[in-house]
């Protein structure tokens, strides 16, 4: 039976070895993303039987995340709908295309819909470090733009996080207002931003800084998920230079030094502005989620 407890950060070098044994692409499949997202979304984890299981929400809302580890689909499966039936609740499992696929070989009485608002965005490393090509003038002009300023970018350490703590404050004077429609949704995403940012170390993130005439001006950061697949969890930029955003995303990729061939950044949770914003940066393939419904 699974005993599932709330995440810890004293569980994330068990986490991550499972996670390295499945070596899923998507976001969800990072330690930071389950214990920091943890409050706002009630994630709980357990472990069994080689697996770690993750599950979200509550009651009738309650959703499984595809275990990560090593096991076969069918045992992966049948601990969750074990789990559910004797707790009275319903079996939802979010998975990958191809999991997806596996599980409705071996379990027919399921049905399945596309989980469009959380599908990741994934990019070639190439693409997002060089801009080549017509698809990438826009990019390249507001790169220019940010680039006749007198800049500089540092990765993120210990000396230049109270910097960045700082600038996520002035971020949110710049964009959160009380009456705005997702103040909410705002006010929470900052709230782990700057809790990413006291964990930093901790967590064994991968950052950058972009300063202007020394001033912080944008900063990044993220883990891996995939062993080919760097996840941005985090991007900031204010407002006064143009181009900010994307001289950090670019500067940042440069950065990693060619270690992984995909950049994942994250999904868009159905805001017509941020799917706009990341199908700019024309993403190479979504990594699809499904909802599976036993």
């Amino acid at each position: 039976m699974l005993d599932f407890k709330r995440v810890e950060l004293a569980d994330k070098e068990r986490a991550e070895e499972h996670l390295r044994l499945s070596d899923f692409r998507g976001c969800e499949y990072t330690f930071g993303n389950m214990l920091l997202w943890g409050a706002h979304f009630n994630t709980m984890i357990a472990f069994e039987d080689n697996l770690c299981f993750e599950k979200t929400g509550s009651g009738g809302d309650t959703m499984f995340v595809y275990p990560f580890g090593r096991a076969t689909t069918e045992a992966a499966v049948t601990h969750i709908l074990d789990y559910t039936e004797k707790n009275g609740l319903p079996c939802v499992i979010c998975a990958n295309e191809n999991v997806t696929e596996s599980i409705c070989d071996k379990f027919t009485d399921v049905t399945v819909r596309l989980y469009r608002n959380f599908c990741d965005y994934v990019y070639l490393a190439d693409d997002l470090e060089n801009l080549v090509g017509k698809k990438y003038h826009a990019k390249r002009n507001h790169l220019n733009r940010f680039y006749e300023n007198d800049w500089s970018f540092e990765p993120m350490s210990s000396v230049n996080i109270p910097e960045c703590i700082a600038m996520n404050e002035l971020w949110r004077a710049e964009n959160v207002t009380d009456d705005s429609e997702d103040a909410h949704s705002k006010t929470v995403e900052l709230d782990v931003v700057k809790r990413s940012l006291e964990l930093f170390n901790e967590l064994g993130y991968i950052g950058g800084v972009l300063r202007v005439n020394g001033e912080v001006q944008a900063f990044t950061f993220g883990e891996r998920s995939a062993k080919d697949t760097f996840v941005v969890h985090v991007e900031k930029a204010l407002r006064k230079y143009q181009g900010a955003y994307a001289a950090i995303n670019r500067e940042f990729v440069k950065s990693l030094g060619k270690k992984y061939m995909y950049i994942d950044r994250e999904e868009d949770t159905g805001s017509e502005n941020l799917r706009k914003a990341k199908m700019s940066y024309k993403p190479i393939f979504l990594e699809k989620k499904y909802l599976i419904t036993f």
